[in-house]
């Protein structure tokens, strides 16, 4: 933080040298996290399976409940790496280039696409939950508390806990960066960085919110009843040790909103037709914080 308050105070050219290593190497370590998440989330999978008699030629040990510690350690890892993006995206989205903002985007929709479908594997969910109970050995009374209620209890230890957290992470820094080259972004002096991000970062932007708006909808009439309205009023804090989609994904929905709010008169008559259906839906949503900022909108 001490480093990136002195980027204002740095000529141009030194603030887009600064943001360009600190951006590559963030991209570097976060692509080598995600692709070491794939190899351990294969390594569970085809251990799991040879251990029902499937791929024995190919897989030596079964013992896949060993490995993961290490994919959860890795999840933490993309988590925490994705989450410094927030605190730089302003100057990160104002004097980087286009090649830069596409390498640092790509990275984290790999980090998203490859979390999005692990949640939704069935067999990786029940491989974390076997190792959940391996974990507390044969306390039975106690696995079925830990799996009891609705205050996210009943969710430790669950993939879904740990994709859909690194997925939100992810999102929201792809919903950042995109809302700042479209809203926000100053032409540079340098005709290099001097490029049309408005235009660039419009499809994608409108890609991302009418996917995240739709699934937090659906999530949230699924299962809204089923969680503790107290989660709801701290969704910053405590969305993530929910693992729903609404819960997960509320602060990336209160970021869109803000967004919406920044948008000028053109760009919001632009879309306005795109965006009205969700805003609407968002009114009857038990988070206080989304429905004020719907009626802030309006």
């Amino acid at each position: 933080q001490q480093v990136l308050a002195t980027v204002p105070e740095l000529e141009t050219s030194e603030a887009q040298g600064w943001l360009r290593t600190l951006s590559t190497n963030l991209s570097e370590t976060l692509m080598t996290t995600v692709e070491l998440e794939d190899l351990l989330r294969v390594e569970v999978l085809e251990s799991k399976l040879a251990g029902l008699g499937r791929f024995p030629e190919k897989i030596e040990s079964h013992d896949y409940l060993s490995v993961i510690p290490s994919l959860k350690t890795r999840c933490i890892a993309s988590h925490c790496l994705q989450q410094t993006i927030p605190s730089f995206v302003d100057q990160f989205s104002n004097l980087a280039s286009e090649e830069e903002i596409v390498c640092v985007l790509e990275t984290l929709d790999k980090s998203r696409l490859a979390c999005s479908r692990a949640r939704k594997d069935e067999d990786l969910a029940l491989a974390f939950q076997e190792a959940f109970f391996d974990q507390w050995g044969d306390g039975v009374e106690e696995v079925e508390a830990a799996l009891k209620g609705s205050d996210g209890t009943g969710h430790r230890g669950s993939s879904e806990i740990f994709f859909l957290t690194q997925e939100a992470s992810a999102t929201r820094a792809i919903v950042l960066v995109l809302s700042y080259l479209y809203c926000k972004r100053r032409h540079g002096s340098d005709t290099s960085y001097d490029w049309d991000a408005e235009k660039f970062a419009e499809p994608l932007l409108l890609e991302r919110m009418e996917e995240v708006l739709s699934e937090f909808l659906s999530s949230e009439e699924k299962d809204g009843l089923l969680i503790d309205p107290n989660v709801w009023r701290i969704s910053r804090e405590r969305g993530g040790q929910v693992a729903y989609y609404c819960t997960s994904f509320a602060g990336v929905v209160v970021d869109i909103l803000k967004m919406v709010l920044d948008l000028d008169a053109c760009k919001f008559e632009r879309q306005k037709a795109s965006l009205y259906p969700a805003l609407c839906s968002l009114i009857r949503v038990q988070s206080d914080e989304i429905r004020h900022l719907v009626s802030d909108i309006f």
